[in-house]
């Protein structure tokens, strides 16, 4: 893995981590992060969970679409969180009174959606 991606990758896990103490999603300020899976320089999904419980982790999505979490529990894999977010755009799309703010949802969801459906990606 080159510099630069190792670069990109640690100022999104960073960014993530400081959208969760901004969120206030975890109580316990010690907090680790970790890339599952990217599409390089586009969008990074990973974990990120409070130390004091390994086992309660949270998905992230940053990069080219909005910062986003999601709970362990609606995903096992990278993949299914990615669904699991394109999901959730469209449903806040639905609700969204701004019509720009929904069409850059749904296209994001959209996006997103296609790489979570594209076999290519996922192939071992």
């Amino acid at each position: 893995m080159s510099d630069d991606l190792q670069d990109w990758m640690r100022k999104l896990v960073d960014a993530a981590v400081r959208g969760v103490d901004e969120q206030e999603i975890f109580a316990d300020p010690l907090i680790e992060a970790k890339p599952a899976w990217a599409l390089p320089y586009r969008i990074l999904v990973g974990k990120i969970r409070e130390q004091q419980n390994p086992r309660a982790f949270q998905w992230f999505i940053c990069g080219e679409v909005p910062l986003d979490f999601l709970p362990s529990e609606v995903a096992t894999t990278p993949r299914e969180a990615l669904r699991h977010f394109a999901m959730k755009w469209q449903l806040a799309a639905e609700r969204a009174n701004e019509k720009e703010h929904a069409d850059t949802l749904i296209d994001d969801a959209e996006a997103i959606y296609e790489l979570a459906d594209a076999d290519d990606f996922w192939q071992p």
